[in-house]
């Protein structure tokens, strides 16, 4: 593997820096200097969940390409520097960790069933790294020590008046490097001093079971106000960083503890109010169709975004199904708690409800289901190459110069198929179909006025969602033979249309040159499930990956255009069928 960090060391000039990055150098030299600054960000501010706001700094498409690059950059010479088995760098800093298993969960754990967890902030956290200290950390820090153009280069990139902005794909990974250093200053005063110590971000925390808390860490003052020790104050302020004196917290042992929101007194988990308000925003979105929050004061309602819910629903999920993973460290499927006779936790079911509410009964455009990943890649790629054609699905658009859909496909996420019984294949789907009336009847603010529409292969494994249909739906002749078919309320049906009267699968419309496709010496084997790929073979979500959405430009797609055309078939038939009942109503 071609070691990033050797190559960025090797680098004596800012075209050497954009090549290695992957853009051109008059492109970055365009971005950085003939830009205005004051164009290269759009700025807004955002609620603190503490109260206040927060300063954001978006960067322009061509900025924000450039920097995550840079960012992809730097985090894999972070892991070449910190191996993911480096145990010391895995008790101290918790945010802003990729693919590491550290969290905001993982770092309310280290202070679970302790006596004293005391809490501080750090100051302006973004705003403590100016350009000076970035580029200069670049120059000079040992396992960097840069060529002094592409030190430059590297801050001009990550820094904006003067300082790293929030909002920024490459700010959180810079201050995990130069925060390092107070990391290692802080956990040895503490580990001295028998104290756990973690970071997340800005927020500093440490705990004991200690009889007295180390006056060294903190101590309570005569005004009754705990405050951090001189140790820890002398070197927060010479690691070049100013703590927040409006932040100190003190939590005893026989009150509620908490660390970055979270309460960790017993096990990590979400407060009881933040519970409580996840539910009625649930029940305001089911019942009325719209978001609301209390605000923490008057108590009145105020609307907000359906991703705001959304977000805090996934907040609750990850922290806790903590106590619900399996050696891989993935949470349970809901499928688990059945088959052991269980019913699956509330949040479980609070978050399936709003993943199908937001999907099929609430969407603002069709939803396509498909029956797995990789034929959703499959058919956007298809929709991209073809929209001109089917331009109920896509169109280009000239101000964001790409193909846009007019669809939105159901998102198989590890979360979406933990909650749900969505994962994929034939049976699941339905499942799905068979019970959709009764799933939709459960929310007083589901709509039809927007179809779904599932696209399923059309084999044997269908067999029994064909008869389904004609059994439970009354849908006479649904063989897989028609266009499509509508099933129930705003639910279709268009199955993949039979090539040569053959049971035919999706990969099947793929001409053959695309299927003879070679990766790394392999070619494609889109077998069943359960089928062991030989050593020879790949599978479908590397052809889906690697071929199909890389080489989307140059791979032929006519293939599909029947089965799209059946899906907006399906959408005119959707459109026809509210006009009548609007014209009857």
């Amino acid at each position: 593997m071609v070691n990033k960090l050797v190559q960025l060391q090797a680098t004596k000039s800012r075209s050497d820096l954009a090549r290695l990055i992957g853009v051109k150098p008059k492109h970055l030299s365009f971005t950085l200097y003939k830009i205005p600054e004051n164009s290269r960000y759009t700025q807004f501010t955002i609620p603190k969940a503490s109260g206040g706001t927060r300063d954001i700094h978006a960067p322009n498409s061509h900025l924000k390409a450039i920097q995550s690059r840079t960012s992809g950059l730097l985090y894999e010479c972070y892991h070449i520097i910190y191996p993911k088995n480096d145990i010391a760098n895995l008790e101290l800093s918790h945010a802003f960790q990729k693919n590491r298993g550290l969290s905001i969960a993982s770092n309310g754990s280290k202070h679970r069933n302790k006596r004293f967890v005391f809490n501080m902030d750090l100051k302006d956290f973004f705003g403590s790294f100016n350009f000076g200290r970035v580029r200069g950390f670049l120059l000079s820090n040992n396992q960097f020590g840069l060529n002094a153009e592409v030190a430059t280069t590297v801050a001009q990139i990550c820094c904006h008046e003067n300082k790293l902005p929030q909002g920024a794909p490459t700010s959180p990974i810079v201050t995990e490097f130069i925060t390092r250093i107070l990391d290692i200053r802080l956990s040895k005063i503490a580990k001295r001093n028998g104290c756990t110590y973690s970071r997340y971000a800005d927020d500093l925390t440490f705990s004991t079971n200690k009889r007295e808390f180390p006056v060294e860490v903190a101590f309570l003052g005569l005004d009754g106000q705990w405050t951090a020790g001189s140790a820890i104050a002398n070197k927060i302020h010479t690691s070049g960083f100013e703590i927040n004196p409006n932040k100190y917290r003190m939590q005893f042992a026989d009150s509620r503890q908490e660390t970055t929101g979270l309460v960790v007194n017993k096990k990590v988990n979400v407060s009881k109010n933040y519970t409580k308000q996840v539910r009625y925003m649930a029940h305001s979105l089911f019942q009325k169709g719209e978001c609301f929050i209390q605000e923490p004061q008057t108590k009145l309602p105020i609307m907000v975004s359906n991703h705001v819910l959304g977000g805090k629903l996934a907040h609750q999920f990850h922290i806790k199904s903590q106590e619900y993973l399996d050696s891989k460290g993935k949470a349970f499927p809901v499928a688990r708690f059945e088959k052991e006779g269980k019913k699956a936790p509330a949040y479980y079911r609070k978050y399936a409800d709003f993943i199908y509410f937001q999907n099929f009964f609430h969407s603002s455009k069709p939803t396509i289901l498909c029956e797995g990943v990789t034929d959703n890649i499959y058919i956007k790629c298809a929709i991209k190459s073809l929209y001109s054609k089917v331009p109920s699905l896509g169109y280009a658009s000239k101000a964001a110069s790409k193909i846009q859909l007019l669809c939105g496909f159901y998102n198989y996420s590890p979360t979406a198929q933990a909650v749900t019984k969505l994962t994929g294949g034939a049976n699941p789907l339905k499942t799905f179909i068979e019970t959709y009336g009764i799933t939709f009847a459960r929310f007083k603010a589901a709509s039809i006025e927007v179809p779904v529409i599932v696209v399923v292969d059309n084999d044997a494994a269908n067999n029994g969602l064909w008869k389904m249909l004609q059994e439970k739906f009354g849908i006479a002749g649904a063989d897989g033979s028609h266009d499509f078919y509508h099933v129930t309320k705003n639910l279709y049906v268009v199955p993949i249309p039979k090539i040569g009267g053959a049971d035919t699968f999706i990969e099947h419309l793929f001409d053959a040159k695309t299927l003879a496709s070679q990766l790394k010496g392999k070619s494609f084997d889109f077998g069943q499930k359960g089928k062991k790929i030989a050593p020879n073979k790949y599978g479908k979500m590397a052809f889906a990956k690697d071929v199909v959405r890389k080489k989307r430009a140059s791979i032929d797609f006519s293939g599909f255009l029947p089965v799209l055309v059946n899906v907006e078939k399906a959408l005119s038939e959707h459109k026809k069928m509210l006009s009548t009942q609007k014209a009857t109503s």
